[in-house]
């Protein structure tokens, strides 16, 4: 009897890790097909387009150029070592493999390796740089009542610790 219980969890798990080792193929080829080593890579030029807005938005002068570009210089290599490829790649893979079932992982890989699959791969970072954009331009906009807020929240605190005392 013990050994029909220990056959059968030997045939199992070997299953279960055959099943694992193809859903991990797929993803692997997933991650592939999506370039997603280059969405990396792309990253770094909306960085180097939000820095460039920084500068503007900072009022760098003209002899503070060399001052910012050097920050920009060492932000940009710490972006590169600590967010590369190879650091993300790993965390990408189990993140797939968390939330995609096998069959999610089969339908997006058939869908990417079509024409419009492609297509939109290669325009995903221009839309996410937008959109990160756009979102700068809400959150700026919305600034000054979210300070304004927060002046209310810590009087607010100030108010009622002063009560409690």
């Amino acid at each position: 009897m013990g050994k029909v219980i220990l056959l059968s969890l030997f045939i199992f798990s070997t299953n279960l890790y055959a099943a694992q080792t193809a859903k991990q193929q797929k993803i692997d080829e997933l991650v592939e097909v999506m370039n997603m080593d280059a969405m990396v890579d792309s990253m770094y030029g909306q960085v180097e387009s939000m820095m460039k807005n920084m500068s503007a938005q900072m009022g760098v002068k003209p002899d503070e150029k060399a001052i910012f570009d050097k920050y920009y210089a060492d932000m940009t290599e710490v972006l590169k070592t600590k967010m590369s490829w190879q650091k993300m790649q790993p965390m990408m893979i189990n993140l797939y493999d968390k939330q995609f079932t096998s069959q999610e992982i089969s339908d997006m890989l058939a869908f990417y390796k079509t024409e419009s699959g492609q297509a939109i791969l290669k325009k995903m970072p221009q839309v996410m740089q937008a959109s990160m954009q756009m979102s700068q331009a809400l959150v700026q906009d919305a600034m000054p009542e979210i300070q304004a807020i927060a002046g209310e929240l810590g009087e607010a605190l100030k108010r009622s610790r002063s009560e409690a005392n």
